[in-house]
């Protein structure tokens, strides 16, 4: 049969999705790049905050249209979303021929068996016990750079969060496996490898009792010949300990780029949150950070209007980022998740105030982030050349632009740029939070 996917949500889902894709095109499925040409359609949700789980519930209607138009034979739901409210799903979208939790998708090939088999399909149990969330992949992402998750559940609990009740409880893949994947990946043409899990720096506690993040770092270094980036999202605050600085600063393919959600600022806050640190941790974290790691790049996410947030609070905050000067910064306003510590909390923030707080922090970055960009007019970097929009017009990126969360560079040159590989740019100028550069002539270094 001929598939399409719509992947939701966030970089670990699409991981997810690449799997699927591999297992079933090895089955002789052939993957279409086209709902519209799809006999089937499987929809990868998300099911984190509201507006991701009203983006997946509007994405299996619209698809759901194709399907009554005698476009589509099976349209299929998993993901976050399933898991959370399969049985919901399962009973009031009829659309929706079969409904798969996260054990489950694995056994892709066999759901698609007993669809045309006849049967209605909902399948959601228990989060797994082991990391089950790898295999063969087909690689969606642009050429020159695939994600590589370490790490899936998580043991935080982080009182806003409903991921620990989604996915589960921590559970990394063994070391060997992400070497010898990693291997496989650089064998294809990878050569940045964005490491990613829902708290990258936790990796192997469950496994040894301690942090394994410096060990695989340092065997992805030692051992992986043709990946030149390591790229490291998702770190917990909380568990960056010297050793993974350590790694960071000392590991020449580690770049130094870090993305760590810190949330929040005001220590009343923070515990509210159950964020297990206080504000004067998080200072002396970063003022470390700065010092022992060279051309530092930060990133970081920001929660506005969690409940019995004061001004007092986010003005805290906002000195804070102001002070801080992240490279790049995420906000979104508290979500109320039913099931988790927050949602009982009192003093709920009204939506207005949210929205507010939220437009006066995301203001204050895109000052920040142009003002750091502008500062980088003149130089040159390494960029990863990822696709071409004109003739002479290439998209890329340097190593302080993450994919897809970041800006990206436009790369003016009358010489072709092979996708999937490095050349060197000078920077010419800024589009608000992109770089313009130039192709000079010396070699990528």
């Amino acid at each position: 049969m001929d598939i399409g996917f719509i992947s939701l949500g966030c970089s670990k889902n699409r991981v997810d999705t690449e799997i699927m894709m591999a297992l079933l095109s090895s089955a002789g499925h052939k993957i279409v790049n086209s709902v519209e040409r799809a006999d089937v359609v499987i929809i990868n949700t998300c099911g984190f905050i509201g507006e991701a789980k009203e983006e997946s519930i509007n994405t299996i209607l619209e698809t759901a249209e194709l399907k009554a138009g005698g476009i589509l034979q099976y349209l299929v739901a998993t993901g976050c979303l399933s898991q959370r409210y399969g049985k919901e799903l399962f009973d009031e979208m009829p659309e929706l021929d079969a409904v798969i939790g996260i054990s489950y998708f694995v056994a892709i090939n066999d759901i698609l068996t007993e669809l045309e088999n006849g049967d209605r399909i909902l399948k959601v149990g228990p989060p797994p016990d082991t990391f089950i969330e790898k295999g063969p992949r087909i690689i969606s992402t642009p050429p020159g750079s695939a994600y590589l998750k370490i790490v899936e559940g998580c043991n935080n609990h982080c009182s806003y969060c409903a991921i620990p009740s989604i996915k589960g409880k921590l559970r990394s893949r063994p070391l060997a496996e992400l070497v010898k994947e990693a291997h496989i990946l650089a064998g294809q043409g990878i050569k940045e490898l964005v490491v990613i899990a829902q708290d990258t720096a936790n990796y192997g506690y469950d496994l040894q009792g301690k942090y394994l993040l410096p060990q695989l770092l340092k065997e992805l270094q030692d051992k992986v010949d043709g990946i030149d980036w390591i790229r490291l999202l998702y770190l917990h605050p909380a568990h960056i300990n010297d050793d993974i600085i350590n790694s960071i600063a000392s590991l020449s393919k580690v770049i130094p780029y870090l993305d760590i959600p810190i949330q929040h600022v005001s220590s009343k806050i923070l515990k509210m949150m159950n964020r297990k640190h206080e504000r004067n941790y998080l200072e002396a974290l970063i003022d470390k950070l700065k010092t022992e790691i060279d051309d530092l790049v930060l990133r970081t996410t920001v929660m506005l209007g969690f409940p019995g947030e004061e001004e007092a609070d986010f003005e805290e905050l906002y000195h804070f980022i102001e002070k801080v000067e992240f490279d790049w910064l995420g906000a979104f306003a508290y979500n109320c998740e039913e099931g988790t510590a927050a949602a009982g909390l009192p003093h709920q923030i009204e939506e207005a105030v949210k929205k507010n707080r939220l437009d006066t922090i995301l203001e204050l970055q895109q000052k920040i982030s142009r003002k750091k960009n502008i500062a980088r007019i003149n130089s040159s970097e390494k960029i990863l050349v990822s696709g071409q929009l004109s003739s002479n017009l290439y998209i890329g990126r340097a190593y302080f632009q993450a994919p897809e969360v970041d800006g990206i560079t436009l790369i003016k040159s009358s010489s072709k740029l092979p996708r999937g590989e490095f050349t060197q740019v000078r920077f010419a100028g800024v589009r608000n939070y992109d770089m313009i550069g130039e192709l000079i002539d010396e070699p990528a270094q």
